[in-house]
């Protein structure tokens, strides 16, 4: 006898279940998909002991018939493909058709389903993989799947399993990025009979992002739009306030499907270079809609894993569409107070006078009751209002005196002659303000000649006529001499308060990006560069030579993956020109990069690096006509709100945010 034999059925499925169903997460993430692929338009979810003890999923989708509910729990029955053709144009979410199968091998199983047409409907009964009966049962239009007792009979497979929290946890993140990947579909969670979120399936991305992430994040979400070449990008990103320290938020859907993409993933983080710190990662949920032929979703069997026909396609299509939605942006972040307790409540003393007629009478929704606690400032708060009013008593009856803004370079020590020479006439080109000798000889006088003529430099016509429409404000001053506060508007309703050094940083960013060359000019090299490479590096680099070029470099095949620089682009310099290369071709290989795109990334890096040195700094004292030009330069750009290193340049606070605080309203 041989020793190579057939495996039982029943083993076979227990290795396939698996591959299929690690978790209960992976139980909850099949259903689902079939309940969605079942054309549902309501479902329902739930679960208990994180579970394991029970999962049950509803949905009033299309159902199905007596002789195709023991069918339905066989491998490799399907109703999505029919041939190896469909294999090529897959668009539904299930297609394998070894999720049923899998999940009852290991587990108690329950499915109740009926179509429309049916007078009756059916409960199939199965164990372990076996069915135990079929029976005739009265229940509403589609199906529900209850699963029990989930890997009961598999203690190798139930001890790798977290706490019940833990594994109820998963499952909410797997149920709301779901649900999230389709708005016209009203989901409900339900964890241990508490309802944990409720979408209202009316097909308002922006309404089940609110069901989803909460009113804090969805109000400060940008919506993004975009693609070419048979590729549509639509969706949600958030503002440069509205990061994360992981990429858990992090959500991508390809047809419907959620998806994990690193190719994705990297032109996201890319469009948001210059928008937020680099220990940051943005929000979004971001859709793709591709034919499903230039796609292949048969690449492991979670389905999580993608891969398109055109990496470089979908890399640009998502990088230009998030990056148009920031740069047209023009919201700034608003500065709240937390909500207090004590806010908006009178005390028992004040409330006794209201009723002697001492104390004119309050609305009745902003009276307390009599036992609430009086409302109190702490001592810190108090401290920090009293100096607050009289810096601001100070400003108002004696201006203080300031000194000008000393122009300050970037340091040029360590680097190459031509590199020094390059950042030290940078740092000179897009310095807004003389020195403070020029100043004196120029008598400035109502307005400052100085600025004004650097101001014209700096400022192309378009820029002038948005200065001309800038909204009328007012100066109140400079606070810890690092804060500028105006009064904005006619009604004096709002104020804003601008980082000094933050805003000049990133108005002298946007300069120099105005200013540099669109095209990539070369140097030649006098000893021609090394650079060695992975195989598949050096296959993409040999592949994409035309790229390379596009972007100023130039080079020939070496040996051993070798490739041999003899022209690099004239904006960097030698010593940077081989990690460049390397990252270059690292991201072509991986399909995650534009050559063009990274140059133009480092090159903006670099930019801001000499705009933080050449901006005014916190903590320092300057003109009254440089902080002016200052703040009419902020107003005049309301998409600029963020510095290149993503931190906000500007706060709005509304006068009515401050009389809540003080309960005037």
């Amino acid at each position: 006898m041989g020793k190579i034999q057939l495996l039982d059925i029943e083993v076979a499925n227990l290795i396939a279940a698996g591959e299929v169903v690690d978790r209960p997460s992976s139980v909850v993430k099949e259903l689902l998909e079939n309940a969605i692929d079942a054309g549902a338009s309501a479902v329902t979810l739930e679960i208990r002991a994180g579970g394991i003890g029970m999962i049950r999923v509803t949905d009033n989708g299309c159902g199905m018939s007596e002789e195709d509910l023991p069918t339905a729990i066989k491998r490799h029955a399907t109703s999505k493909i029919r041939s190896a053709d469909d294999l090529a144009r897959i668009g539904t979410l299930g297609f394998r058709g070894e999720a049923l199968a899998a999940i009852a091998a290991v587990s108690d199983m329950h499915i109740i389903s009926k179509r429309k047409e049916d007078e009756y409907g059916h409960v199939l009964t199965a164990s372990d993989g076996r069915i135990l009966g079929i029976e005739e049962v009265g229940c509403a239009d589609g199906t529900v799947m209850l699963i029990e007792n989930l890997f009961a009979r598999i203690p190798a497979r139930r001890k790798f399993l977290k706490k019940d929290t833990t594994e109820a946890q998963s499952i909410a993140a797997v149920a709301e990025k779901i649900a999230m990947s389709h708005p016209e579909i009203a989901f409900t969670f339900i964890n241990q009979d508490q309802v944990k979120f409720k979408t209202q399936g009316d097909g308002v991305l922006l309404h089940t992002l609110h069901a989803l992430l909460g009113k804090d994040v969805s109000s400060r979400l940008i919506a993004i739009e975009g693609g070419s070449l048979g590729v549509r990008v639509h969706g949600f990103v958030g503002r440069s306030d509205a990061v994360r320290g992981n990429r858990n938020a992090q959500n991508f859907f390809l047809n419907g499907r959620y998806i994990k993409s690193r190719t994705v993933m990297a032109a996201l983080e890319r469009a948001f270079v210059s928008y937020v710190a680099p220990e940051k990662f943005p929000i979004a949920a971001i859709f793709i809609t591709v034919d499903p032929s230039a796609v292949d979703v048969n690449v492991h069997p979670t389905k999580l894993e993608i891969k398109f026909s055109d990496e470089k396609l979908i890399f640009e299509s998502v990088y230009y569409a998030v990056r148009a939605a920031l740069e047209e942006n023009t919201s700034r972040p608003a500065l709240t107070f937390k909500e207090n307790r004590a806010q908006n409540q009178v005390s028992p003393r004040a409330e006794a006078k209201e009723k002697a007629g001492n104390t004119p009478s309050l609305p009745k929704t902003l009276r307390a009751e009599p036992t609430a606690k009086p409302s109190t400032l702490s001592p810190d708060e108090s401290l920090r209002i009293l100096d607050l009013a009289k810096q601001f008593r100070a400003m108002e009856e004696s201006p203080v005196r300031v000194n000008p803004i000393q122009t300050v370079s970037a340091p040029t020590s360590g680097l190459p002659r031509q590199e020094k020479t390059r950042l030290e006439h940078a740092s000179k080109e897009v310095s807004p303000f003389t020195p403070s000798d020029q100043k004196e000889e120029a008598k400035i006088t109502t307005a400052a000649p100085s600025v004004q003529a650097k101001e014209d430099e700096i400022l192309p016509p378009t820029e002038s006529e948005k200065e001309a429409s800038l909204p009328s404000y007012r100066i109140v001053g400079t606070l810890f001499r690092c804060y500028i506060i105006l009064e904005l508007g006619e009604n004096q309703s709002e104020c804003l308060i601008i980082d000094q050094h933050a805003a000049h940083e990133r108005i002298l960013f946007e300069d120099l990006k105005r200013k540099r060359a669109t095209a990539c000019a070369s140097q030649a090299l006098l000893v021609p560069l090394s650079v060695r490479l992975t195989p598949e590096e050096f296959g993409a680099a040999c592949e994409h030579r035309e790229v390379f070029a596009s972007v100023g470099f130039e080079f020939h095949e070496g040996s051993g993956n070798t490739v041999i620089l003899t022209a690099i682009p004239n904006a960097i310099s030698p010593r940077d020109a081989e990690s460049l290369t390397v990252s270059m071709a690292a991201e072509l290989a991986e399909g995650t990069g534009n050559p063009a795109l990274t140059a133009d990334i480092r090159a903006e890096r670099a930019l801001y690096q000499v705009a933080c040195k050449a901006a005014i700094k916190g903590g320092r004292t300057y003109d009254d006509a440089d902080i002016d030009w200052l703040c009419r330069q902020v107003l005049a750009m309301p998409d600029v709100t963020v510095c290149p290193h993503g931190r906000p340049i500007a706060f709005t606070l509304k006068k009515s945010e401050l009389d809540r605080r003080f309960n005037r309203i």
